[in-house]
C-alpha cells in the first residue's frame, strides 16, 4: 500500500499476522493516511509507525490550519468577500496538497488518473467543509443579531422616550 501501490494483502490484514508470527516489535507502514489508520495499526498489534508518517500529518495539519487563519480571519486579508476567501483558500490548499503529494509520494504524481481522483476527493471534502463553515457562521450571526435585538429592547425599556 505504500504510495498507493497495493499487493495481494493490505497493511491492516498483514499487521496482526506478522505480530503473531514474530517476537520483535512490528512497525506498520503503508496505507496509514490519518489518525484512524494509525489507531487501527496500534489496535492490531503494531508497536509503531514510521516517524515520517507522523511528520506528514503534522506538516499538512499545520499548513492547512495556517491557511484557514490567513483566509478566514481579518488579520491578513481584510477586504475579500467570503467567496473570494473561499476561492483563495481552495487554490492555496490545492497547490499545497499537490506539493505535499509530490514531496511525500502520497500517490504516483505522473498518473493523471491519480490527480483526477485527488481533485475529486479534495473537492468533496472542501465543499463539505465550506458548507459546514457557512452554516456555522450563519448560526453565529443569528445568535449575535438576537442578542443585539435583546440589548436594544432592554435599553428602550430602561430609557423610555429616547
Amino acid at each position: 500500500e505504500a504510495g498507493g501501490h497495493i499487493g495481494e494483502l493490505t497493511t491492516m490484514a498483514l499487521v496482526p499476522a506478522v505480530c503473531a508470527a514474530v517476537s520483535i516489535p512490528v512497525i506498520a507502514a503503508g496505507g496509514i493516511v490519518d489518525g484512524r489508520g494509525m489507531l487501527a495499526a496500534f489496535a492490531l498489534g503494531a508497536e509503531g509507525i514510521p516517524i515520517h508518517t507522523i511528520g506528514e500529518y503534522l506538516l499538512s495539519s499545520v499548513c492547512i490550519t495556517t491557511l484557514r487563519f490567513v483566509f478566514f480571519t481579518d488579520t491578513f486579508i481584510k477586504r475579500w468577500s467570503l467567496a473570494g476567501r473561499t476561492a483563495g483558500m481552495l487554490g492555496a490548499v490545492t497547490v499545497l496538497s499537490g506539493g505535499l503529494a509530490y514531496l511525500f509520494g502520497w500517490f504516483p504524481v505522473d498518473d493523471p488518473k491519480c490527480w483526477v481522483a485527488f481533485f475529486i476527493s479534495f473537492g468533496i471534502c472542501f465543499l463539505s467543509s465550506a458548507a459546514l463553515s457557512v452554516r456555522r457562521e450563519q448560526a453565529e450571526n443569528r445568535r449575535l443579531e438576537a442578542a443585539l435585538r435583546r440589548m436594544k429592547e432592554s435599553e428602550e425599556v430602561t430609557e423610555p422616550g429616547r
